[in-house]
């Protein structure tokens, strides 16, 4: 389900504090290349640091949806170590995911919860 969409959020602690931030990202085979766009993040925060992925897809009309949750240890990448595209790179900090725990599942809403 990770192949079917590039947009996710990443949440991760920067001082202490929980971040969550929207990023684009690929996938290849077991890892995750998320780019970070120009936040400039403390890399701390980022290289060798656990965090959660998640990437989900909701059909508001058909009253279903899925979603994906990762959860491992980033590492900041080298330039050209990256063998797939994340997006426009320039001037962007990006990460590889390597999860340790993916969870996911496919759900439908209760009928009373869709909006008309």
């Amino acid at each position: 389900m990770l192949a079917l969409s590039h947009v996710g959020r990443l949440a991760l602690s920067i001082q202490a504090l929980p971040l969550i931030l929207p990023v684009r990202y690929s996938v290849d085979g077991r890892s995750v290349a998320i780019s970070l766009g120009k936040h400039g993040l403390p890399l701390a925060s980022i290289d060798d640091a656990i965090v959660a992925f998640a990437v989900d897809s909701f059909d508001v009309p058909a009253g279903s949806g899925w979603m994906v949750q990762l959860q491992g240890r980033t590492h900041l990448a080298a330039p050209g170590e990256l063998s797939f595209s994340v997006g426009p790179v320039e001037h962007s900090q990006v990460v590889r995911l390597e999860p340790g725990t993916v969870t996911g599942s496919r759900f439908t809403f209760l009928p009373s919860a869709v909006p008309r």
